[in-house]
């Protein structure tokens, strides 16, 4: 009998620890990206796409990585079609058991096919918010929307991505 108390709290720990595990992991995803642009030398917008992994350490941090197409743009002294590498962490606040908005931060490494952005590659800062829905117990949909800067342009990027926990 006097195993019984510790026998209870040590239940109830690791049963809310099971809780938890559900939202720690590694995920993959990707998805269709707008990209925008409010430069007046190049054209507005363009569609592209980006594919992220990353390892969810707990309900309020993810660290991520993502490759993304930033699109092709055309402009009266040239065009400009670029990719980004990014490298990111995740802040997120979940709202019940299956919502979570986030906020993120990192650094993108960027490479640009022509010199219409001032430069032909470099790394800048990239922030954004977003908010993610697990609709099943390993897909979920997320909807972000990041600022990255290329050069001597600010890039508004909205991405709308599936992603699958494992």
């Amino acid at each position: 009998m006097k195993f019984a108390k510790p026998l209870v709290a040590a239940f109830f720990v690791f049963s809310s620890c099971n809780a938890l595990a559900d939202d720690r992991g590694l995920y993959l995803g990707g998805g269709l990206t707008r990209v925008e642009v409010d430069e007046h030398q190049i054209s507005d917008d363009d569609n592209a796409y980006k594919a992220f992994v990353g390892y969810r350490l707990n309900p309020y941090l993810a660290l991520e990585g993502a490759w993304v197409d930033l699109g092709q743009f055309d402009g009266k002294n040239g065009n400009f079609e670029g990719h980004s590498l990014q490298a990111t962490a995740h802040f997120g606040v979940p709202v019940g058991q299956r919502v979570r908005l986030f906020a993120s931060a990192g650094v993108h490494a960027w490479d640009a096919d022509e010199d219409i952005a001032g430069e032909s590659n470099d790394m800048d800062l990239t922030y954004g918010l977003g908010v993610e829905v697990d609709v099943l117990r390993n897909l979920g949909v997320r909807l972000e929307q990041e600022v990255l800067k290329v050069g001597d342009i600010d890039l508004d990027q909205t991405s709308a991505s599936v992603y699958f926990m494992f």
